[in-house]
């Protein structure tokens, strides 16, 4: 009797902990926003970088680590006559970095440049889930100026995954739809790895793991960055 009762007690105490620990995981992302959320409105978001005179020059960057890796590239080109705020996390769906964004929105950015997606294509997140994410965040910056999405490459190497380029190539199209829908700016970094893949990649190799541009791809990410941002009147 009395074995019996405890393995019924040590049963019942399993599936509290099976509750308890669920509702702490599912609870996780929630307790992240809110205290970004908090955090945003204590004011203890970025404040590194003052606000430039000119109407144009606030730029935040929003990204994984194509962003990360290439932070200081960004900040030698750009700054001057941009003034950047960067925030680029490795690994991390456009919905991880979502928390990121409100933070980044509440400096008012004039202009702002989205590179996420790569991480959805390789997880293989649902494609609904990833423009919903991307949707929401896009709606954050509001008041901006000028807003530009960065497509994704589609030479992406997966070892037994023969369906990554057709899912970036999903996720890009629906970018551009994005884009023209809601008169953002599109950067074709996609089209740029396209044209100088096809042609042999004459100068050395644009990315180091077909993912996170080299040297020579982190210049031509950046000059792509420049001329939009120079666009924006």
């Amino acid at each position: 009797m009395n074995s019996r009762l405890a393995t019924t007690l040590s049963v019942l105490l399993a599936f509290v902990l099976v509750i308890v620990l669920g509702g702490v995981a599912l609870a996780r992302v929630d307790t992240r926003w809110e205290a970004r959320r908090t955090a945003v409105a204590d004011d203890a978001g970025p404040a590194e970088v003052p606000a430039g005179p000119g109407p144009t020059d606030d730029v935040a960057l929003v990204g994984d680590s194509i962003t990360e890796q290439a932070d200081a590239t960004f900040r030698s080109a750009l700054q001057p006559p941009y003034h950047l705020r960067v925030s680029g996390r490795g690994g991390y769906r456009i919905e991880e970095m979502e928390p990121y964004a409100i933070e980044l929105a509440t400096g008012k950015p004039e202009q702002v440049v989205i590179n996420l997606g790569t991480n959805d294509v390789l997880r293989n997140w649902p494609l609904d889930k990833s423009v919903a994410a991307l949707n929401r965040m896009v709606n954050e910056f509001k008041a901006t100026r000028c807003l530009h999405l960065v497509t994704i490459s589609e030479y992406l190497v997966i070892p037994d995954d023969s369906g990554s380029k057709a899912r970036a190539a999903a996720l890009n199209a629906e970018i551009r739809r994005l884009a023209q829908t809601r008169n953002f700016d599109v950067i074709d970094w996609s089209g740029l790895v396209s044209r100088y893949t096809a042609q042999g990649e004459p100068d050395g190799p644009i990315t180091a793991d077909s993912v996170h541009p080299t040297e020579l791809g982190r210049k031509k990410l950046t000059d792509l960055y420049r001329q939009a941002l120079d666009r924006c009147t």
